[in-house]
């Protein structure tokens, strides 16, 4: 059952660092440009580590290739994932983020022509049902901008389960600490391609300039707990639990960000503000607990 330890950890981590995402992308940068871009690039001091401590020793240049390809992704995932964060809850924006297992199992269909199940079919509807149900609010209603935010976490989602699947066909060949390495090598990659960018160079020029030493190791803290918990589940799939379950306890994030959400809120609000109101929370939990349930009967159900 090491697997599940190692699932359940990956949840936690990333709940602390998407607190801390949102308060950097609040009160840090001027803009999500920056922010990924400073969320990126420290992914090489972690590739460094990985290679200084465990240097692989089954390196190959097509599953190099394609680990780069599923770093990118990351990167991608991320990025959309900044955007909408810049504007929304960090609440609604995780769990709308687990619509992951939909576009893996729309990539079957078309990739592989898998038939979905019952059963398959009917996570879908729970997903989906979940996702509505969280995003019927007042903002949404009366049209301020949140569609265009909602879209965009969707691409986010997209792009996390293009990761993960390459990831989880890589891992059966090569070792974990080299996947790993070249998983956060594509990352920072799409960090510093932003830089060919003139428009965004000129935003991260400008920000660089302002930041001082404490507010750079607020990112280096957030990248610690969200680079601590990709490992604990690419450990998780390492140690046999395979994507589908290992996918199942992972979609208690949402619950761990709702908690800390609303303690931040409670008793730091200087640090992050989320909406807790009666009504509000309770549409929250409700939608999180539909869309955790989509998610185990696909995950589950997973031909």
């Amino acid at each position: 059952m090491t697997w599940l330890y190692l699932s359940l950890m990956a949840p936690l981590l990333w709940s602390l660092s998407n607190m801390i995402d949102k308060f950097a992308i609040t009160n840090i940068t001027s803009n999500y440009i920056s922010f990924i871009f400073l969320l990126s690039i420290g992914n090489i001091f972690f590739a460094a580590i990985i290679y200084a401590a465990v240097p692989p020793t089954d390196i190959a240049l097509t599953t190099a290739t394609l680990n780069i390809l599923s770093g990118l992704a990351i990167f991608m995932q991320y990025f959309a994932y900044s955007y909408s964060l810049e504007s929304m809850d960090v609440s609604i924006v995780i769990p709308i983020h687990q619509s992951e297992p939909l576009f893996v199992l729309i990539a079957s269909v078309f990739l592989f022509n898998a038939i979905p199940t019952l059963w398959q079919a009917g996570g879908f509807f729970f997903i989906t049902g979940g996702i509505l149900l969280l995003c019927v609010s007042g903002k949404t209603l009366n049209g301020l901008g949140q569609k265009k935010h909602i879209l965009m976490i969707l691409v986010s989602a997209f792009f996390g389960a293009a990761s993960t699947v390459i990831s989880d066909e890589i891992l059966r060949l090569k070792s974990l600490e080299s996947v790993l390495l070249f998983n956060f090598l594509g990352y920072a990659l799409g960090g510093f391609l932003l830089l060919l960018i003139p428009h965004c160079r000129k935003l991260i020029v400008r920000d660089l300039k302002q930041l001082n030493l404490r507010q750079f190791g607020v990112f280096g803290v957030t990248n610690t707990f969200d680079v601590g918990g990709y490992i604990f589940f690419m450990a998780a799939l390492s140690a046999g639990g395979g994507a589908a379950l290992v996918s199942v306890v992972v979609s208690i994030h949402p619950l761990f960000v709702l908690l800390f959400g609303f303690i931040a809120t409670r008793y730091f609000p200087s640090f992050l503000t989320e909406d807790i109101a009666p009504t509000s929370m309770s549409r929250k939990i409700t939608s999180i607990l539909v869309i955790v349930v989509g998610v185990v009967v696909i995950s589950l159900h997973d031909s």
